[in-house]
């Protein structure tokens, strides 16, 4: 666990925070790709996160680390929530969300998974989730878009203060002289 955490902060301290751009284009860039990331089109998100921020002059390759977040090992817990909210705004066969949801998750029914008539049904039921979903996943896209914008900005802000901070304190440290009775141990004159 410790590893996957070191390597999740080593992706956003490397990829996001020493990205060469304003924090402006850091945070719009973070905020594009929030906004995609929650949206149901696995497959599809890179290129749309790259070419909204193209177009919008955001950064670019901070849409990487930040689309990969919904994939289809995290579709499930993503797109739940979403289709709980899209349920609220527009009335729906529960049962047919509930079938869907319980077809994604079979893990015990392996075979299943391999036939076609398992795939066919599935996608019928997710066409039917179609608005659902859409609705949903687009009220916690805009939300999230929205707190990444800020939260972004003020983290890339707080980051390089403290990075600058870290710099001037050594060269400071190195243009201190070497105190006397140091100097006979390292050697120094």
């Amino acid at each position: 666990m410790r590893r996957q955490w070191l390597k999740l902060r080593r992706i956003v301290v490397h990829n996001i925070l020493h990205a060469d751009d304003t924090p402006h284009a850091i945070a719009l860039g973070v905020s594009i790709a929030t906004f995609i990331a929650i949206l149901p089109l696995i497959g599809l998100q890179t290129i749309l996160s790259v070419a909204l921020a193209a177009l919008f002059r955001a950064n670019k390759a901070v849409c990487f680390p930040i689309v990969w977040i919904s994939n289809p090992l995290t579709a499930v817990p993503i797109y739940y929530p979403c289709i709980l909210i899209g349920r609220l705004i527009v009335p729906s066969d529960q049962a047919s969300a509930e079938d869907a949801l319980s077809k994604l998750t079979m893990a015990d029914s392996a075979a299943g998974i391999l036939e076609a008539q398992f795939w066919k049904e599935l996608s019928l039921t997710l066409v039917g989730l179609g608005v659902e979903i859409w609705v949903g996943s687009f009220i916690v896209a805009a939300i999230l878009a929205i707190l990444a914008y800020p939260l972004s900005r003020w983290a890339v802000n707080g980051y390089r203060e403290r990075h600058r901070q870290r710099i001037l304190r050594r060269q400071l440290f190195r243009a201190q002289p070497v105190p006397a009775y140091l100097a006979d141990d390292l050697d120094v004159a």
